[in-house]
């Protein structure tokens, strides 16, 4: 083999390495957002080490553990429902190191379906890969914007109806979806 040819294949190979995590930092950013939506404990916790941390703005600093606590007992019993958008993500990795810029949009509707409010925030990550498996070292919020107004109940009747996004188990998504159940990343 030529000296061309082992460079070309070691460039390759730190390309597929790279693309490889990249993906797999795309599907804990989708997880996260699947986990609080559809209030998956396990699946919010399967996206962090059991050492890692967690800086949510100035409601929730902490341990992972202590966050996915906080977010299922305390912030999202609030809500009737919660909707998780994953925008922009940007990654940069290095060897078993890497990082990522999110930005995501939420939407969030009071129990009493009477306001709703729209938030757009960026998230810091840091990630590592351990024993062959990424997860998430250490993650930050910010907020960017947030918007609240009362909800138009009319907007979900008549020619926009649809079956409304379940909290939990009884989502629509676990009927239809076979390869989705609850439950940790696989």
């Amino acid at each position: 083999m030529t000296v061309e040819e082992q460079i070309s294949q070691a460039h390759l190979a730190a390309t597929l390495h790279d693309l490889t995590a990249k993906d797999t930092f795309h599907d804990l950013e989708v997880a996260y957002c699947r986990g609080i939506d559809r209030r998956d404990e396990d699946l919010l916790r399967s996206i962090f080490f059991p050492d890692a941390s967690v800086k949510h703005g100035y409601m929730n600093e902490g341990s992972a553990a202590d966050w996915v606590n906080w977010i299922l007992d305390d912030f999202a019993t609030k809500y009737e429902m919660t909707a998780h958008y994953l925008l922009n993500e940007s990654y940069r990795v290095d060897g078993d190191q890497a990082e990522g810029e999110t930005h995501r949009l939420s939407y969030h509707r009071f129990d009493n379906s009477s306001r709703e409010l729209i938030a757009a925030s960026r998230t810091f990550n840091r990630y590592e890969r351990r024993a062959g498996q990424w997860r998430i070292a250490y993650r930050e919020v910010i907020r960017d914007w947030i918007h609240e107004r009362p909800v138009d109940q009319s907007l979900y009747e008549g020619a926009f109806a649809m079956e409304i996004s379940q909290p939990g188990p009884a989502d629509r998504s676990y009927q239809v979806l076979s390869l989705f159940g609850r439950g940790p990343l696989r």
